[in-house]
């Protein structure tokens, strides 16, 4: 039996005999991963998302549309009205999808995802690759969006070639040519035949990276190519049929692009059927020790000239403390740059050292705990002292809202992610990272 955490009014007694019948056992915290149900006694306020665990709300009034959209879109799994009549059923049912075991995305060597987020990421892509549907893949630059594209192809099992196409690196007047191909004396310059990226990709899968390069009537020939699996070389007048996937990718706006008349909807429509969007390394920090140390092991791996070199081995607390603390725009590849840099200009030792850290030791050094600094006014509140107007409570409540604002701000609304950047006190002593911020958050009436 799968103990599901309930938090809130106690559920009606239906509610518990459905469940009980289904398998499952309600406790106030429920077994860890499994999914939480959220009950409020009004639908005026959607409550706070638990932090590593699917969730559910049921409330027992009416709620509205617009109140249902903004739980899903804050991670709902399911919104229900507890006096409808096939509430207690309905609950069950989206209980037990789940609780369902789903099969694990293959182990991969140099795949890291110990993070939630990037877990979450590799069963996107596991799924992904098991149809044939187009894929979308957006992040920031240097998140990894040509590393999950090969991932796709890998674990589709297609037995044609992977084609990797960067779309930035063609010129416009060339790209047509190079992506459908041409017959003999098409053009000038044409001698003979020659077939595209895309046809070369039979039965494959063809990576167009940096698809917001792409001029608009290049995207109007991509879409042809999706709709009817066709494609037409230039200078012929029928299409050949043509079996592969294509994987597309972006670290740009699409919808801003659309709405300036430089993409096309429809072929955006067309691409999104499947969209994954790769999370940036600083709301991932569970992964930086992890990935630093992986391309320690890398770097001696590729470098043999290194090998009569110091040879290290780890990092040093510090040096880690900072790696995790830094905000990383460049993201992955910035992460394995600073360390293949650190590694270069090593002169001894096992470990990597703060020192060894240059490029990043300025936002280091703003993370650690600033000695003889303060952000407090001492005059200021001599000031008030001696004019009696000081309110010490209400004073540590504007600190702190004002804390918690910047912070979740910074941190894309994330409990989990702001409690780490609050420091001690924003853990708190919660299992749960994020669970002290989401108590600020109730206490101070802040959302």
């Amino acid at each position: 039996m799968v103990s599901i955490g309930w938090q809130g009014p106690r559920p009606p007694a239906a509610v518990r005999e459905r469940l009980v019948a289904a398998g499952l056992r309600l406790e106030p915290r429920g077994d860890e991963g499994a999914p939480r149900v959220l009950a409020t006694a009004d639908a005026r306020r959607v409550p706070a998302a638990p932090a590593g665990a699917p969730w559910i709300w049921v409330c027992a009034t009416e709620i509205p549309l617009g109140r249902a959209a903004e739980a899903v879109r804050a991670g709902a799994y399911e919104v229900l009205w507890l006096r409808e009549p096939d509430a207690p059923a309905r609950l069950a049912a989206r209980l037990l999808e789940l609780v369902a075991p789903e099969p694990a995305p293959p182990e991969t060597p140099g795949i890291i995802a110990e993070s939630a987020a990037a877990r979450r990421i590799l069963r996107q892509i596991w799924r992904a690759a098991r149809t044939a549907m187009p894929v979308l893949i957006t992040g920031e630059t240097g998140t990894g969006k040509e590393v999950m594209a090969a991932l796709i192809h890998r674990w589709s099992r297609r037995p044609g070639p992977y084609v990797p196409v960067n779309c930035a690196a063609i010129p416009n007047e060339l790209m047509e040519s190079e992506l459908f191909g041409h017959i003999r004396g098409a053009f000038s310059g044409a001698v003979a035949t020659v077939d595209g990226k895309l046809l070369a990709a039979r039965e494959g899968t063809v990576f167009l990276d940096e698809i917001d390069d792409t001029p608009l009537s290049i995207q109007a020939k991509l879409l042809r190519v999706l709709e009817d699996g066709q494609v037409t070389r230039v200078g012929e007048t029928t299409g050949r049929q043509a079996d592969f996937r294509i994987v597309a990718a972006t670290n740009r706006d699409l919808h801003r692009l659309i709405a300036e008349g430089r993409f096309g909807d429809d072929l955006y429509q067309r691409l999104a059927i499947v969209r994954v969007v790769l999370p940036p390394l600083r709301e991932r920090p569970e992964d930086i020790p992890v990935l630093a140390r992986h391309f320690i092991a890398r770097f001696y791996e590729r470098e043999a000239g290194a090998a009569g070199a110091p040879r290290v081995k780890d990092l040093s607390e510090r040096a880690l403390a900072a790696l995790v603390h830094h905000p990383w725009p460049g993201n992955i590849r910035e992460l394995r740059n600073v360390i293949y840099q650190a590694l270069v200009y090593k002169r001894g030792g096992q470990e990597i050292l703060l020192t060894d850290l240059r490029p990043i030791l300025t936002a280091a050094e703003a993370a650690e705990p600033s000695r003889g600094r303060s952000i407090v006014d001492a005059a200021a509140i001599e000031a008030q002292i001696d004019g009696r107007a000081f309110n010490l409570r209400r004073e540590i409540e504007r600190l702190e809202r004002e804390a918690l604002r910047v912070a979740l701000h910074r941190a894309a609304g994330r409990p989990t992610v702001a409690a780490r950047l609050l420091g001690e006190v924003g853990h708190g002593r919660a299992s749960d990272p994020g669970g002290t911020v989401r108590a600020m958050m109730r206490r101070l009436d802040l959302r």
